[in-house]
Formats: C-alpha cells, sequence, structure tokens
C-alpha cells in the first residue's frame, strides 16, 4: 500500500521563549504543500520492522520512520516493510521527517485496525517530534508551544516557489545559536490567515540561520528581485508565495547553479485523511 507525506511551510514563525527542559515556546502558521514522500508499506509474518530509506544521508539511529513504526507496534507481535522515497529535501525546514513519522503512525494504524484514536496518536508522535502532531492532525494550523498546541486554521491554497539550495540544516543546530533578545508579546490566535495582518510577520531565527549559512542570505537577497521572500522554519528553503507561471519560468531560468526551482500549491487536508 502507498501513502503520501506532505511537506510544510512555515508562514511565519516567533520564538517567544525558552521553557526549563531547553525547548523555545514558539508561534507559527503551518501550511501543508503538495511536495510529497512516497511511502509504501507491506505487511511481515515475521514481526520484524524493516525500512528501507532511499536517502543515504539518513542513519539508522536517526530515522525517524523506523522509530515511528516501533512505536506503534511495539509488543503488538506485528511486522512490515516500509520502504520510504524522499521528494521532500533533508534538513530544509519543510518537515520531511516528522511528515514521514506521522504517516507511518497513520498508516499502520489504519492498515493493522489498530484502533488508536487521533489525539492519542499525536501525543505518541510528540515523543519522536515536535512538527509530528501537526501531520497527524492533518489539517493547516496556528501553533504554539513547542508545536503541540495545534488550532486548524482557514489558509487560501496559494501557490509558492520554493528556492531550494544543496545546503541541509540541522534544527538543534539553530536552536542552539539562536539568542532571545527582546521579550514578545504572543500574537492572537487567528481562525484564518490575512494577507495583510500575517504576510508581514517574518521569521524570527532568520539572522541565526544567515550567520551559520551566509549562502542563504545571498540567496534571499537575490530572491528579493522576484517577490518578498521568506525561509521555512530553521531552512534552508526559501520561498515567494506567486500563482505566475512567467514569474516560475524566470527564476528557473535564472537561479544560481547550486538551486533547484520546485513550483507548489496549498493543500487543506493531509492526503491520508482523503482516503482513510
Amino acid at each position: 500500500m502507498r501513502f503520501l507525506a506532505p511537506a510544510k511551510i512555515n508562514l511565519f514563525l516567533r520564538i517567544l521563549s525558552k521553557s526549563n527542559n531547553n525547548y523555545h515556546n514558539l508561534q507559527s502558521i503551518f501550511h501543508m504543500v503538495d511536495l510529497y514522500d512516497e511511502i509504501s508499506i507491506k505487511p511481515r509474518s515475521d514481526r520484524k520492522i524493516i525500512v528501507e530509506n532511499d536517502d543515504e544521508s539518513i542513519s539508522k539511529e536517526s530515522d525517524l520512520c523506523l522509530r515511528a513504526a516501533q512505536l506503534i507496534l511495539d509488543g503488538r507481535k506485528l511486522g512490515v516493510t516500509i520502504k520510504v522515497k524522499k521528494n521532500i529535501p533533508v534538513g530544509a525546514g519543510l518537515g520531511g521527517g516528522s511528515s514521514d513519522a506521522a504517516t507511518i503512525l497513520l498508516a499502520l494504524n489504519q492498515i493493522f485496525s489498530l484502533g488508536v484514536n487521533k489525539k492519542t496518536l499525536m501525543v505518541q508522535g510528540l515523543k519522536l517530534g515536535a512538527d509530528i502532531p501537526f501531520f497527524i492532525n492533518g489539517e493547516n494550523a496556528w501553533v504554539e508551544g513547542v508545536g503541540d498546541k495545534i488550532s486548524p486554521i482557514l489558509i487560501e491554497n496559494y501557490s509558492y516557489i520554493f528556492v531550494i539550495p544543496s545546503i541541509s540544516i540541522s534544527t538543534a543546530s539553530i536552536f542552539q545559536d539562536f539568542k532571545l533578545t527582546n521579550k514578545l508579546i504572543p500574537l492572537k490566535i487567528a481562525t484564518s490567515f490575512s494577507n495583510i495582518e500575517h504576510d508581514n510577520i517574518g521569521n524570527d531565527l532568520v539572522e541565526t540561520i544567515f550567520e551559520k549559512h551566509p549562502r542563504l542570505r545571498e540567496l534571499f537577497i537575490w530572491l528579493k528581485e522576484f517577490g518578498d521572500p521568506k525561509i521555512s522554519g530553521t531552512g534552508s528553503t526559501l520561498f515567494i508565495k506567486s500563482n505566475d507561471l512567467n514569474l516560475t519560468r524566470l527564476i528557473e531560468k535564472q537561479k544560481p547553479k547550486d538551486t533547484r526551482i520546485i513550483s507548489v500549491k496549498g493543500l487543506s487536508v493531509h492526503p491520508h485523511f482523503l482516503t482513510d
């Protein structure tokens, strides 16, 4: 059986504080887009859990897909082979690893009729990563806390142009070097995305990202020629909102050698919930 794991972007990202356990409290809007990893799942009779990932940069120790399968199948005497085709770049701020893990939790719950409700899956997923509950919930969301406080938000399914350089960024490395300066007043939770209210809110991690990866600052300045660029999460994907196919072609024609350009469109619902 084949399942799709969508990418997401942060339409903005504010870092409000740092908790006692060294996690950062944030505010953001997460928007799913139609760039997918492809996950194939086949039950096994020998109770083994085998995960084959086509991206060699992902080690067995750090593979969220394996950990997700082990988590939900723990003690159930069930086996499975999982094959992951990576289309979402690793370390690009698009949530690919978290999305894969969430999709595996959802898919195995369905395939084996485990009967775990969504809320419980979200709690389990949070043990693996802060973004996983968002993907399990399956809707675009206003996100707070460490990523565990999720409120549905209506977003028009805009088109975006991604500029993805050949740079993989560790989320932990950015948060480790990020320094809180001013105590921010939390934004009021919104139920729908507003161009006027939300488009001008930036990403508080941008300067830390640029300091560690100067190439991204160069690309950001270059992309300003074509629109209002933003950077997703802890990087390295830059994006602009645009429905203009001619602009996409122009950026593709003028792109720097170390980048690739992808056109995507927003999603309202995780594909799992369209077929479940």
